[in-house]
C-alpha cells in the first residue's frame, strides 16, 4: 500500500517557488535639494491569480472567502461545491468524500460538512443570502428505507459552483447578524447581472474509463464485485443582460447528471441495469438601481433534484428520490443620511418526497409465472410514496451608521418554517403464499392472488398519516464597533424566541483586536451560538403504527378460494416512538485567539478556536409506557429527545497566503481534537425496525445492532480527522492564456470504527466483527489547468483538465472483500466558451 507522510507535503512546500520581500531604500537629502532613488521596477506581464481564499480580517477572523476564480481553480468536476472548503482549516469533511462506492458516485448533493466541532445538521447555510438550512433529518441515507426518504441532505436547495460569484465561510468569531446555528456558517453568493452584455457556456465529462482503481496491497479482489461503471457530464450556461443604464439581468441554466450500473442478484439473472440523478438549476437574478443610494435586487432560483434506486434483490423496484427546490427574494438596499439600510423578503421551499411502486410482494418462485428469479422467495414492487417538504418565508432588516464615533448596526428578522411529511395512502406488503395449482382468485383485481398458481396469505398495512411541525420566531440583534487607540471593539448582543421549543436565547457575541504594531494584530473573541430548529422528532411522533392481516383460502370442492374480502387483523405492531419532551435549545459557547502577520509578501494568521457543545439533542434509554388504542390496553417502547449530549473541541491552525510574479501560494495546517461527554447517551435516532426489514446486522461493542445503527453511533467520527493541511500554488501563464493549479490536501491518520475482517459466530449465527480501528495518512493531489484559444469573432473557447489524486495515493475510504475499489487517478475534461 503506498504510504503518505507529512514529509511529502513539507517537500512540496519547500519545493515552491523561492517568495521575494519589499526592499526600501532610504532617502537622502542634501543641501537645497532632495535625493529620491528608487528600486528596480520589475514590469509582471501576467498578474498572479487571487488567494486560495481571502478574509484574514483581524475583527472578523472567522471569515474566509473563496472567490469565484479561486472555485473554478480547484473544483473537482464533480459540481460538488462544498469540495472547495476542504481548502479551509476549521472545516472537516467525512472519511469518505473521496468514495468510488456506486451510491457515492451517483448522489450529486453537496457534501456534509463538519465545521468547528458541529455536527453536519448544526450549520446555517444560506443561498445568495436566503437560508436553506434543512430543519428534518438530514442523516437518512437509505431509499429502501420503507418509512424514510433519503433525498434529505443539510442544503435543502443549492447550485453547481459555476453558478456562484462567491462562497462565504463563517468558522469562528461570528457577528451577531447570524444566527440558527452552532457549528459555521456558509453562504453561496450569486454574483450581480454584469452592466455589459456576455454569455457562456461550460461543459464538462468523466467516465470510469478516466479512473484508475486502485486498492490495499495484498488484497484479492479475484472474487470481488468488479469496479463501478459510470458517466457524469455537466452543462451550465449564463446571460447576462443590460436592460437600460439603470438594470440588469442575469438568467442561469444547467444539468449535472450522473449515471451509474448496478449488477442484479444472481437469483434475478445477475445482469446490470443503470441508476441516474439529475441535477437541474435555473435562476434569475436582476438588479435595478433608482439612484446611488437606493438598489433594488430580485432573484429566483429553482433547482430541483432527483436520484434513481432499486435494490438488487427484486423487480419493478424502482424508487425515485426527490431533492432541491425553490428561492425568491427581493432586496432594498438603500442610503439615507449617514445610515446604510437592508429590507429583505425571501421564500425557501424544498421538496424531499420520493416515488416508489405502491405494494410490496412476495412471491414464491414455484409458481409458474414467477419465473424471473431462482430463490426460494421472489419479490416484486415497493413501498409506496412519501411527501416530505419544507417551507419558510423570512422578512428581514437592518441598519448601520455612525454613533459614538464608532458604528452601530442592528436588525430584526421574523420567519415562519413549515414542515411536512406524509403518506397519503395505504401501502401493503404481501408473503407468505405457496404454489397450489388449485388456487381460485374470488376478485379478479386481487393483487395478491395469481389464479390457479398462488395466494399470498399475510399482508402488512402501512398506514396513510400527515405530520405537520410549524415553527414561528422572531430574532433581533445589536453590534456596536468602536476604536480605542490600538484597541478596536465588536460588542454584540443576539435574542431569539419561537413557539416550537418556547425558549428565549440570548447569544452575547465579543470581539477585540490589539494592533500590537500597525500590521501585528491580535484578536480574541468569546461567543456563544445556538443551534436552529429540528422538527424530526416531532415527525416520527406521528408515525402510526404497524398492522398484520391474514387470510385463508376457503375449500370449495377441490378449489382452494381467496377472497379480499377475508383479510382478518391478527396483530398490532406497536412501533417504537419518539415522543416530544420539553427541551433547551442547544448551543455552543466559544473562545477563540488570532494573530495576523505580514509573512513573505503575504500575510500568516495563527488561529486558535475552542468549543464547549453543551444540551445537544440525543434520545434517552427506552422506557415502556403503557396506551391504550381501540380498546387494547399495551405497553410501548418509546424514547425522549434529552439534553444531555455534550462535548468539547478545540483547534489549532497556522495559515499563510501570498504571492510573487505570476504564482499565489495558498498554505495551511490544521489540527483538532473532539471529546465527547455523552457517552452513555443514545445517538440521534434509534432504527426502526419492525418485523426485522433490516437484515444487515454487525458485531460492535459486544451488541448485534443494525449497520444502519453504526452508521448512527460513527457519524461524528466520520468528520473528526485530528490533522489537515492545504498547499494550494496557482498560477498564469502566457499573459493568462494558460492557468494551473496544483493542491495538494494532506489528512494524517485517525482512528475510526471499522470492519476488523474477523468473524464471531454469536447462538449460530456469524457476525463481521466491528471495532475501532487505525487508518494510515494519505496525499490527495489535484492538478487542473485551462488553456484558452485564440479570441474570435464568435468568442473564447477555454480547454480544461482537471486530475484527481495525481500520484495515485490510496485515500483509505471504506472499502470490503467485496468492493475493495478505492479512486486512484481521475481525470475531468472540459470546455468553456465565453462571448
Amino acid at each position: 500500500m503506498k504510504q503518505a507522510s507529512f514529509f511529502a507535503l513539507a517537500a512540496a512546500l519547500t519545493a515552491a517557488p523561492a517568495y521575494a520581500q519589499t526592499v526600501e531604500d532610504d532617502t537622502a537629502q542634501e543641501e537645497g535639494q532632495t535625493r529620491v532613488e528608487l528600486a528596480p521596477v520589475e514590469v509582471i506581464e501576467t498578474p498572479a491569480p487571487q488567494p486560495a481564499y481571502t478574509g484574514f480580517d483581524a475583527v472578523d477572523s472567522g471569515l474566509s472567502i473563496v472567490g469565484e476564480q479561486a472555485i473554478e481553480n480547484h473544483e473537482s468536476g464533480s459540481g460538488d461545491l462544498m469540495d472547495v472548503l476542504r481548502l479551509a482549516p476549521f472545516v472537516r469533511h467525512g472519511v469518505n468524500h473521496f468514495s468510488v462506492d456506486q451510491e457515492d458516485l451517483q448522489d450529486l448533493r453537496p457534501s456534509d460538512i463538519s465545521i468547528s466541532g458541529g455536527q453536519i445538521y448544526d450549520n446555517l447555510f444560506m443561498l445568495d443570502g436566503v437560508s436553506v438550512s434543512n430543519v428534518h433529518d438530514v442523516t437518512e441515507n437509505n431509499p429502501f428505507n420503507y418509512n424514510e426518504v433519503s433525498g434529505a441532505g443539510a442544503q435543502s436547495v443549492f447550485l453547481d459552483p459555476s453558478l456562484i460569484g462567491a462562497l462565504e465561510l463563517r468558522d469562528s468569531n461570528v457577528s451577531a447578524r447570524y444566527g440558527d446555528f452552532s457549528g459555521g456558517v456558509v453562504n453561496a453568493v450569486v454574483r450581480n447581472p454584469s452592466d455589459t452584455f456576455g454569455a457562456s457556456l461550460r461543459i464538462g465529462y468523466e467516465s470510469d474509463d478516466l479512473v484508475d482503481y486502485i486498492y490495499v496491497d495484498g488484497l484479492d479482489v479475484d472474487d470481488s464485485n468488479p469496479p463501478p461503471t459510470f458517466t457524469k457530464w455537466r452543462a451550465h450556461g449564463t446571460v447576462d443582460l443590460p436592460i437600460n443604464e439603470q438594470m440588469s439581468v442575469l438568467l442561469g441554466f444547467g444539468r449535472t447528471v450522473s449515471e451509474v450500473d448496478y449488477q442484479l442478484n444472481e437469483s434475478y439473472g445477475g445482469n446490470f441495469r443503470g441508476h441516474s440523478s439529475t441535477s437541474d438549476q435555473f435562476l434569475i437574478k436582476s438588479v435595478y438601481e433608482f439612484s446611488d443610494a437606493l438598489q433594488l435586487t430580485g432573484s429566483v432560483i429553482y433547482s430541483p433534484y432527483e436520484s434513481e434506486a432499486a435494490n438488487q434483490n427484486g423487480i419493478d423496484n424502482l424508487i425515485v428520490s426527490q431533492g432541491g427546490g425553490l428561492t425568491g427574494k427581493l432586496e432594498l438596499d438603500g442610503e439615507t443620511g449617514e445610515t446604510v439600510w437592508n429590507i429583505k423578503a425571501s421564500y425557501a421551499y424544498s421538496d424531499m418526497s420520493r416515488t416508489a411502486p405502491t405494494n410490496n410482494f412476495s412471491w414464491s418462485s414455484d409458481a409458474p409465472s414467477i419465473d424471473f428469479c431462482s430463490s426460494t422467495n421472489c419479490t416484486v414492487g415497493g413501498f409506496g410514496d412519501l411527501d416530505q417538504d419544507q417551507s419558510e418565508y423570512t422578512l428581514e432588516a437592518s441598519l448601520t451608521r455612525p454613533f459614538l464615533g464608532g458604528e452601530f448596526s442592528a436588525g430584526a428578522q421574523l420567519s415562519r418554517t413549515e414542515a411536512y411529511k406524509a403518506r397519503l395512502q395505504d401501502n401493503y406488503a404481501y408473503s407468505r403464499g405457496e404454489y397450489d395449482p388449485n388456487t381460485v382468485c374470488l376478485d379478479a383485481d386481487d393483487p395478491a392472488c395469481i389464479d390457479g398458481e398462488i395466494a399470498l396469505p399475510v399482508r402488512f398495512d402501512y398506514k396513510a398519516y400527515e405530520a405537520n411541525v410549524e415553527i414561528n420566531q422572531a430574532s433581533a440583534w445589536v453590534e456596536h464597533f468602536q476604536s480605542f487607540g490600538p484597541i478596536d471593539i465588536r460588542a454584540g448582543l443576539r435574542a431569539s424566541r419561537n413557539d416550537y421549543l418556547e425558549n428565549t436565547e440570548i447569544a452575547p457575541r465579543l470581539s477585540a483586536v490589539w494592533s500590537i504594531t500597525p500590521d501585528w494584530q491580535l484578536t480574541v473573541g468569546g461567543n456563544r451560538y445556538y443551534a436552529g430548529d429540528f422538527v424530526g422528532y416531532d415527525i416520527r411522533s406521528q408515525y402510526p403504527d404497524l398492522y398484520r392481516y391474514e387470510r385463508e383460502g376457503v375449500i370449495s370442492g377441490s378449489d382452494l378460494v381467496y377472497s379480499s374480502d377475508d383479510w382478518v387483523l391478527t396483530r398490532v405492531s406497536h412501533l417504537t416512538q419518539y415522543r416530544p419532551s420539553t427541551l433547551d435549545t442547544p448551543y455552543s459557547d466559544e473562545f477563540t485567539a488570532a494573530l495576523t502577520f505580514p509573512l513573505l509578501n503575504g500575510v500568516g494568521r495563527l488561529k486558535g478556536v475552542q468549543r464547549w457543545h453543551r444540551d445537544q439533542l440525543v434520545r434517552s434509554p427506552s422506557e415502556r409506557l403503557e396506551e391504550t388504542q381501540d380498546g387494547d390496553t399495551f405497553l410501548r417502547t418509546v424514547y425522549f429527545p434529552t439534553n444531555e449530549g455534550a462535548k468539547d473541541y478545540v483547534g489549532i491552525s497556522a495559515e499563510w497566503v501570498g504571492s510573487w510574479r505570476n504564482h499565489t501560494l495558498s498554505t495551511n495546517v490544521h489540527w483538532e481534537d473532539l471529546t465527547s461527554r455523552s457517552d452513555n447517551a443514545g445517538g440521534y435516532f434509534d432504527i426502526l425496525d419492525p418485523e426485522g426489514l433490516a437484515t444487515d446486522f454487525i458485531l460492535y461493542n459486544g451488541e448485534i445492532i443494525s449497520m444502519a445503527e453504526l452508521e448512527t453511533i460513527r457519524i461524528q467520527e466520520d468528520f473528526a480527522t485530528p490533522l489537515e493541511a492545504n498547499i494550494s500554488l496557482q498560477s498564469s501563464w502566457l499573459s493568462d492564456t494558460l492557468s494551473t493549479t496544483l493542491w495538494l490536501y494532506y489528512r494524517g491518520e485517525y482512528e475510526i470504527i471499522d470492519d476488523t475482517g474477523v468473524n464471531e459466530v454469536v447462538d449460530g449465527v456469524r457476525y463481521d466483527l466491528f471495532d475501532t480501528v487505525t487508518r494510515d495518512a494519505s496525499l490527495w493531489t489535484n492538478f487542473n489547468v485551462t488553456y484558452s484559444l485564440p479570441e474570435t469573432d464568435f468568442g473564447q473557447v477555454d480547454l480544461q483538465v482537471r486530475v484527481s489524486n495525481l500520484f495515485n495515493d490510496l485515500p483509505n475510504t471504506d472499502y470490503s472483500s467485496t468492493n475493495p475499489y478505492q479512486q486512484g487517478r481521475s481525470i475531468w475534461f472540459g470546455l468553456n466558451y465565453r462571448i
